[in-house]
């Protein structure tokens, strides 16, 4: 193995934390299933981490177009969470490698309060997935490198809930919390390119969409209190149908220098799959007649854009910096805007078969604006401002080869 290859090679582990941690991009999309520990030379390896994303919205100048009249100043968005994942690769037999992974890729959290202009809208909503996956590749020698032919499945199960205050006339005043849920299967088909002795890469995957067609759950309405007219309260079975929509990702990655190389990345997710999402069985719990209630998300495609470079220091010690463009998903409504952001990662190796990593990344969430109303639910019809926020985020992972 030559200088350029050795070096450039292990550079390579800031550049995986950095393409890893893109963890806000728009839409639900928390990174996807990321599958670069297929690529590890070692036959065998460990790799756990976590990463942690603040992004700082505020919503400015919040008004109510439903004739209520209800206006804030401002509403804070509170919505930091964290993405885990794990996962073991382990060469099967010659040239066949597989990696079984675990995460959360896709993903939303809000808190907006109560008693406020946007609580009709959501005062607390999140949706949460979990990703079981196994993805297998097969190598083929071409020319001075290899192909990789890859595919693999993964097993999906989708939590939301929403809750929104209302405070009507009469008195009539409450909480309706809504929880939905649902599994569903989803798979990927791609094809890599290596040349190991220039530390080259370029891959291309394909990732299906998960059909949630059974999303089922209650809405519980027993918080609602007061009025002449009565109540009509309870427990009541609701269901949907939504997908986390196919994907395509494209990266490319080469040793440019002894020590030195250079990495990117294009994802394009078909978001515009999601407009508006009605809930069935909903019934008004003051006038006992069905309830139009839908998340309207009407949101357009997302693009991800990301490079950098990366370098080795020592035998030990590297280090990465990346910078990244996300288009805002968010059209007539929601505060999706495009996201620019800069990370920065190091890796430690005390030895061979130990790998640390540390990453932290700043960036801007772009001001906009936002105005929802003849469409979909009338519980959503607000308007609001926003201004350039801050976006932090910080991640962590240990790799273990053996």
């Amino acid at each position: 193995m030559n200088n350029l290859r050795l070096k450039a090679l292990l550079g390579a582990g800031c550049f995986s934390l950095l393409m890893s941690g893109v963890a806000n991009a728009g839409g639900f999309d928390r990174a996807g299933v990321n599958i670069d520990q297929l690529f590890d030379a070692a036959p065998y390896s460990f790799d756990a981490g976590v990463t942690y994303v603040s992004p700082q919205r505020t919503l400015k100048n919040v008004q109510r177009l439903d004739g209520s009249g209800l206006s804030s100043s401002s509403v804070d968005v509170g919505g930091d969470y964290a993405v885990p994942r794990i996962g073991i690769k382990a060469n099967i037999f010659e040239p066949v490698d597989c990696l079984a992974t675990y995460t959360e890729p896709y993903g939303a959290e809000a808190d907006f309060g109560m008693n406020n202009a946007y609580s009709p809208t959501a005062v607390e909503y999140y949706v949460k997935t979990n990703d079981f996956g196994l993805t297998c590749s097969y190598k083929v020698n071409v020319g001075k490198g290899f192909l990789r032919f890859i595919g693999g499945v993964s097993y999906q199960e989708v939590d939301a809930f929403l809750s929104r205050q209302t405070l009507l006339a009469f008195g009539n005043t409450g909480l309706g919390k809504f929880k939905l849920s649902d599994e569903a299967w989803g798979w990927r088909v791609g094809a890599a390119y290596e040349i190991p002795e220039i530390a080259l890469r370029a891959s291309l995957m394909y990732s299906s969409s998960y059909k949630y067609d059974g999303l089922s759950g209650t809405v519980d309405t027993t918080g609602f209190a007061g009025g002449p007219l009565g109540n009509v309260t309870g427990v009541f079975p609701v269901s949907a149908s939504a997908e986390i929509p196919q994907a395509v990702e494209f990266k490319l990655q080469s040793g440019i220098a002894p020590g030195w190389l250079a990495f990117g990345s294009v994802r394009w997710q078909e978001w515009s799959k999601l407009g508006i999402i009605p809930i069935n069985g909903v019934i008004n719990p003051v006038f006992g007649t069905p309830s139009n209630v839908s998340f309207d998300l009407l949101y357009r495609d997302g693009w991800t854009v990301s490079g950098g470079i990366a370098h080795k220091f020592s035998d030990q010690l590297s280090a990465a910096v990346s910078l990244t463009w996300d288009r805002g998903t968010s059209t007539t409504s929601g505060y999706q805007s495009d996201t620019w952001s800069v990370a920065s990662g190091i890796s430690y190796s005390p030895n061979d078969k130990i790998e640390v990593r540390l990453g932290g990344s700043i960036g801007v969430l772009t001001s906009g604006s936002s105005t929802f109303t003849g469409v979909g639910d009338a519980a959503n019809n607000v308007t609001y401002t926003y201004d350039d926020d801050l976006l932090l985020a910080g991640s962590a992972s240990v790799k273990v080869k053996f």
